[in-house]
């Protein structure tokens, strides 16, 4: 083919030049970019929630759920002490999307030296789905304690 491309005589190149890159002009608006449009506009790349979640502070039955595993997490990850008392009913929490959770709340440790000590902590946590009370669906991300005491 190419063969016969390099036989045709010079007034044909442009033309034919002209006519491959209008061929591949017409090939893009008309196929590849409305092919692209559909998946663009598709569900193909986007998760799937079965509920939808109001982002932000939230006050209901799986804030409270994300605190009790934090809760339990912090205890058996070492990161508050055995005589550790939680504050059960003084925390806050935010739904951050994607079923992720930022509780913030905090303890109280006694210590030899300082005696009793309020600290604050922020726990984010990622719910994976089915059953809220099973501690296997949750699974902590991150704890972190306020430096500074108050």
């Amino acid at each position: 083919m190419l063969k016969r491309l390099s036989n045709l005589p010079k007034k044909y190149s442009i033309p034919l030049l002209i006519f491959a890159v209008i061929g591949l002009y017409a090939l893009q608006i008309k196929v590849i970019t409305p092919l692209v449009m559909k998946v663009v506009q598709s569900d193909l790349f986007f998760e799937k929630e079965d509920e939808e979640e109001q982002l932000g502070k939230i006050n209901n039955e799986r804030a409270s759920f994300a605190f009790v595993q934090c809760k339990n997490a912090m205890k058996e990850e070492n990161h508050a002490p055995e005589n550790a008392q939680f504050a059960d009913a003084d925390y806050e929490a935010w739904a951050l999307g994607g079923r992720t959770y930022l509780v913030r709340s905090h303890l109280i440790m006694t210590n030899e030296d300082q005696g009793a000590v309020d600290k604050k902590y922020a726990c984010k946590i990622k719910f994976s789905g089915g059953d809220v009370t099973d501690s296997n669906n949750w699974s902590v991300l991150g704890v972190d304690f306020n430096p500074s005491t108050d």
